[in-house]
Formats: structure tokens, sequence, C-alpha cells
């Protein structure tokens, strides 16, 4: 197998976050000091964009495996079905109608509201890949990327006081609905229902690889704080949720076939407006095992 070359570019993005990687060919097998190049970069600016790749799911796998064991999302009953259905390793996100019978397991075109991958989980992805197979004309939506660990040093003196040590209650918000988004509640101490899943994290996170401290928090599902006021802590919440969708926190993405992102999942939470269901929008996602939120 032929081994890319060492030489490559690594520019960063005038923004919060994000950088572009030229002079790679994902579908090669990667030298050892070029992995470790990636690695800093990716912890220094959260997102990697690799343009024009052409990879193959076993291809696209072998290239995520550089960055850590790959995430096996858990089993769970689709809707009309009474078998546990095992995601693969490989998901295909696509709204396309020939796609939607295969391995879907999320509408692909509503809206999409700040959301951390996998933060459900008792151990969340570190990171995902998402390569772009096929798009519409126009690109189709722009994904936004949202720098978390900026959003927490931006926020004022007293907040900071008020939610360290806070532990956040995150609930799967794709479990409870099935083929539906719907609207995030603040939980109010409710038990989770058949077939959610729930998980506990600080709501401030610290990074494993830097240090450095993360508002770690989801706009898109159902949340609560652990053993605090109901009515104040919707209303923080809520405060927290305007904070991240600042627009000079994130990174706007548009797309182009070949696109290859990935992103630190730990430190970013990210999203999109929805777009027109009849148009064909396939993209491959590949996420990265992490480890217990501290």
């Amino acid at each position: 197998m032929t081994v890319t070359a060492t030489r490559i570019e690594i520019t960063p993005i005038d923004g919060p976050l994000g950088a572009i990687v030229t002079g790679l060919d994902a579908s090669r097998a990667v030298e050892p000091e070029v992995i470790l190049q990636l690695k800093q970069a990716w912890r220094d600016r959260h997102l990697l964009i690799f343009k024009n790749q052409s990879l193959t799911d076993d291809r696209l796998l072998a290239f995520a495996s550089y960055f850590g064991d790959i995430l096996q999302q858990p089993a769970y009953i689709r809707k009309g079905e009474t078998e546990p259905y095992l995601p693969p390793l490989v998901l295909t996100l696509a709204n396309a109608a020939k796609e939607e019978s295969s391995v879907n397991i999320l509408p692909n075109y509503r809206e999409l509201l700040p959301h951390i991958d996998h933060d459900w989980l008792p151990v969340p992805s570190s990171g995902s890949l998402l390569h772009a197979i096929q798009l519409p004309e126009d690109g189709g939506p722009d994904t936004y990327w949202v720098n978390l660990v900026q959003a927490y040093e931006e926020l004022d003196y007293a907040t900071k006081q008020q939610i360290a040590g806070l532990q956040l209650r995150h609930f799967n918000f794709y479990g409870k609905y099935r083929d539906e988004y719907a609207e995030p509640v603040y939980a109010t101490g409710r038990s989770p229902e058949p077939g959610e899943r729930v998980a506990t994290h600080p709501l401030v996170r610290t990074h494993p690889d830097t240090g450095k401290k993360i508002l770690f928090l989801n706009a898109a599902g159902d949340v609560d704080i652990v053993d605090y006021d109901h009515e104040e802590g919707a209303k923080l919440i809520a405060r927290l949720r305007e904070h991240i969708r600042q627009p000079h926190l994130a990174y706007q993405h548009h797309w182009s076939e070949g696109d290859l992102l990935y992103w630190d999942n730990q430190a970013t939470a990210h999203y999109r407006p929805s777009f027109n269901q009849n148009a064909t929008r396939i993209l491959k996602r590949v996420s990265i095992h992490g480890s217990r939120p501290f």
C-alpha cells in the first residue's frame, strides 16, 4: 500500500475553529509523522477539513481508526419494529428516496439544533468524521460548528461560578421520538421513558487532551440539572443555549462533494437548518470512541 507523502499543509481558518488540510489522500496509508500533525491540529483547532476525498466505507474506517477505536452505537428498536437494530459502524445519513429503506436511522432534512453527538451515552464519542458523497446542485444546507471552549471562556465570572460543579442529565433526543425531532424541553427531574437513554455529565467538562474547560451543553435534546431548582435550572439552560447560538462562536461550512470533516465532539456542538426533503444529500459518518467526561 502506498504511503502518503509527509508534505501536507494545515491552514487555520480565520474564525473560532477549523483548519484546512491539503496534500493528503485519506484513501492511502498515512505516515506516523502526518498522523501526529493531524492530531495536534485537531486538538488546537477542533475541526479538520479535507477536500476532494474519494473513500469507500472500508477506507473511511481505516482512516478514522488512526484517531482511535471506532464507536459502535448501541442497538435500539426502530419505530414499527420489534427486533433491535444495531447501527453499522459507517452510518449513511441520507434523505434521498433510494436510501430511505437502507441504513438510515434518523431523518436527515429537518432542522438540527446545536448538539453534541452521543452525549446520551456514559462515554460519548471523542469525535466524528463526515464524508460528503452526493449533494444537491447548490451544495445543500451549510453545517455550523460551535467552539464550546470559547463559549465557556466568554461567560462572565458570576455565571462560571454558578455552573461550576453542576451535573447535567442528557436524554437521547431521537430514541423517544424515533422518526421526528421535537422541540427540546427542560426535563424537570423526570425518569427516562421506555426506549429513552440518559447519561449524566459535568456541565463544565475538562478536555482530556488540553485541560481546557468546555461548556458541554446540548441544545437539541431534553436536559436537566441534577439536584437543582427546576425553575431556576430551566432559566439557566435557556440562557446558556442562547449563548452558544451566537454567530461569532461558529464556523459555517458550505459543502462540496468529496469533503471530509473530522471534528472534536468533546469541544464542539454542530447544527444546520432544514432543507428540501426531495433534494439528494448523502453523507457517511464514522465516530471515534471517547472517554468518560470529567
